[in-house]
């Protein structure tokens, strides 16, 4: 008996795990979302067949379209505004101008910004080169044979002195000398002792002996024949500020940045100029690979800017550029490397690459030395409406500026006006408070994947139908 109890036991547990495993399939079979038709039931026809190739076709397509799509969001950039915080930090400009007509011993470059700081003659790391006005360079043999007759101009000049002042002549520096035992034998050296003290230098040009001997008691004249080509970089605090190329030295006078020149010589300063390069930033081996980039030639907007005055511009003028300077980063080594900079060395542990440069946009403005002047003459007490008594309250009063004078409202030939400005090029440059960060954008490949099943599975949804 018990045997057989067992016997029973058994054959009910398996009979409850067969119900279960039933069970359970029943309930799975219910979850179907897609039921299966018999074989014997389904009806194959032409028509389906040519839905099924261009279902395959479309499907196709697409999935080409969607691999396109997923491959330029990878290669798309994406641009963030955040704060500058780099205020403390210097900025470089690198620029390349030639200048066809303007020689290069008048050719000055100053810097200033609104914190009151200024850089006179800021042409540590500048290179010029000096031009025929055809604006070919000037061969070694040229430049040579020009500076041995300064030379030999600059010893007749010491004989000349030697004979009149005698051999152990110390000339005064006007309370300008470092020591006591400071000498100022010329003019350039009683220059260089004033502009080392920061003082004025034009009164005393016009009494020192030194200049008064050598003919030089007013400020230099425009050199003529020759052009100037500049390159070179110089750095500054990213603060609001301008560098310019203007008439005349600039000199630092009370507090205040000032030019002296002639004021009749300013027609002879002529301030065409052809800008090669201009940017802020630092500068990268690979240059111009860096260059050919789209995202990078936005950045320098006045590269190839050419401006050239005529006697019809007014001679020459005042051109002024507006700089709104935006800091940008670069952000990612990939990004990075698309410009062909390598950093590779600069990498450091869990800190993301990152290209600091800067992109500007400019406007700009040009005023002319002479001004064109189309005057309207009146004659004083003359009647629009005759000479009647009665008509007297019609009649307008003038003033006879020159010219004829036996017509009314008379209109005489145009004459050129000179304008009371400094000719020459600034460039006004504001440094915005925001920077924008620029990376790639990054699209993961299983969002690929999840198109194309997404594709695949409506196409087909479809054509079924």
């Amino acid at each position: 008996r018990n045997v057989g109890g067992t016997a029973e036991r058994t054959q009910g547990n398996e009979y409850r795990e067969k119900s279960k495993v039933v069970l359970s399939k029943k309930v799975i079979r219910n979850l179907d979302l897609f039921p299966k038709v018999e074989s014997d039931l389904t009806v194959r026809t032409e028509s389906g067949g040519f839905v099924t190739i261009i279902g395959y076709f479309v499907t196709v397509i697409l999935i080409f379209a969607e691999w396109l799509s997923w491959r330029a969001g990878n290669h798309e950039l994406i641009e963030h505004l955040v704060v500058d915080r780099s205020l403390g930090k210097k900025m470089r400009v690198d620029m390349n101008i030639t200048f066809p007509a303007l020689h290069c011993d008048d050719l000055h470059i100053d810097l200033m910004d609104i914190a009151g700081d200024a850089q006179v003659n800021a042409e540590d790391n500048m290179i010029k080169r000096r031009l025929h006005l055809d604006g070919t360079f000037l061969d070694v043999e040229e430049i040579q044979a020009d500076t041995n007759k300064h030379h030999e101009a600059d010893e007749k000049l010491k004989e000349a002195r030697i004979k009149i002042k005698g051999e152990n002549y110390c000339g005064s520096c006007y309370g300008a000398q470092l020591d006591k035992t400071s000498c100022c034998n010329t003019c350039n050296d009683v220059k260089s002792a004033y502009k080392l003290k920061g003082w004025a230098f034009e009164q005393v040009q016009k009494i020192a002996e030194q200049c008064i001997f050598e003919g030089k008691t007013e400020p230099k004249r425009m050199s003529k024949g020759e052009g100037c080509q500049i390159a070179g970089h110089m750095s500054f605090k990213r603060v609001n500020g301008n560098f310019h190329i203007a008439m005349g030295e600039g000199v630092e006078r009370d507090g205040q940045h000032i030019h002296t020149f002639i004021p009749e010589d300013t027609v002879n300063f002529n301030a065409s100029h052809i800008i090669h390069e201009l940017r802020f930033g630092p500068v990268y081996e690979s240059q111009q690979t860096v260059k050919k980039n789209s995202y990078f030639q936005i950045a320098n907007t006045l590269d190839g800017v050419k401006k050239i005055v005529t006697e019809e511009d007014g001679t020459t003028g005042l051109f002024q550029y507006y700089m709104k300077i935006v800091p940008t980063t670069y952000k990612g080594l990939d990004l990075i490397k698309s410009f062909g900079v390598d950093i590779e060395d600069d990498l450091h542990d869990n800190l993301e690459p990152q290209l600091e440069t800067n992109r500007y946009f400019s406007t700009e403005r040009f005023t002319p030395l002479m001004l064109d002047v189309d005057d309207e003459h009146w004659e004083l007490g003359k009647k629009i409406h005759g000479s009647h008594e009665e008509d007297s309250t019609n009649s307008q009063a003038g003033v006879h500026v020159g010219g004829k004078s036996n017509h009314f409202n008379e209109h005489h030939k145009h004459h050129k006006e000179k304008q009371s400005l400094l000719p020459g090029v600034f460039f006004m440059y504001s440094i915005y408070p925001f920077a924008i960060e620029i990376q790639k954008n990054s699209v993961p490949i299983t969002h690929l994947l999840i198109q194309i099943m997404a594709t695949i599975g409506g196409i087909f949804t479809i054509s079924s139908w």
